[in-house]
């Protein structure tokens, strides 16, 4: 098929998301032209050696997307599957930027705090962008991560890690799309441009309709893959709120707020 524009890629591996696969895959195909879809479920043997240890499924995971998009030399998208889309995303795949990124929770106290202290922001790799473009600087992320260079395997610690400790220079650009203007922060370094999307486009742990193109949502925050599912099916603001406050099991105490943010827009 020679009129796909990219491919969408994702990991599941394990019983927690497999329940999932239908209903992320109904979403996908209901939302996005031009794509294909790929899903990651089997181990690579030589990722065995690091023993399983946290985030070794970013290394499957960038891996295969490196392989897919050295033998397609099409964008390639990866998506978590706790990712609900709400718009097409070829408006994401299209922007003039080498590598693309949603923005972590937190601001500048986002994970790894070390460097978004440092940045003003975090990214988040439940969304990403890699173009061939992209590839060289990407290539480098993925040999980090192998050699555990700075001891994590989880790609957003490393590539945060990476520009913090290389020279690099932090704009911001404003973008429009549909009627909305966003302002997405661009890391220029080693000769490509990041973009580091605006909140508002991908948003981690959403409270209210907004007109986001994606929802990311913490499968442990909404109690489970069963009400989890919920989500992909009735409006946002019908459903409990996603964020951990309050939830004593996640270890988070905090009075919420959010509630009061609902109940204000709908009066």
């Amino acid at each position: 098929m020679t009129d796909l524009a990219y491919n969408i890629t994702t990991v599941c591996i394990g019983k927690k998301y497999e329940p999932l696969k239908p209903d992320w895959l109904q979403r996908l195909e209901k939302m996005c032209k031009k794509m294909n879809i790929h899903i990651w479920s089997e181990i690579d043997s030589t990722i065995l050696k690091y023993g399983l240890e946290e985030a070794w499924w970013d290394v499957v995971r960038l891996k295969r997307n490196l392989e897919l998009l050295m033998k397609e030399k099409k964008p390639v998208m990866h998506l978590d599957m706790d990712m609900i889309v709400e718009k097409d995303l070829i408006d994401i795949v299209n922007l003039p930027y080498d590598f693309i990124i949603s923005t972590e929770i937190g601001g500048p106290n986002a994970y790894p705090k070390e460097c978004s202290n440092k940045l003003g922001f975090g990214i988040c790799s439940g969304l990403y962008v890699i173009k061939p473009s992209a590839m060289k600087f990407m290539l480098t992320i993925l040999k980090n991560m192998m050699s555990y260079t700075f001891n994590c395997y989880s790609d957003q610690v490393n590539i945060m890690n990476y520009i913090i400790k290389n020279p690099h220079q932090i704009v911001v650009e404003e973008v429009v799309l549909g009627e909305k203007t966003y302002k997405n922060n661009i890391v220029l370094i080693d000769g490509i441009k990041i973009g580091v999307l605006d909140f508002a486009m991908v948003i981690r742990d959403p409270i209210l309709n907004n007109g986001q193109y994606a929802n990311h949502i913490n499968i442990d925050n909404v109690g489970g893959v069963v009400q989890f599912k919920k989500y992909f099916y009735a409006d946002l603001e019908t459903l409990p709120l996603t964020c951990r406050c309050g939830k004593k099991h996640l270890g988070d105490t905090t009075v919420c707020k959010h509630l009061a943010m609902r109940q204000l827009k709908n009066m």
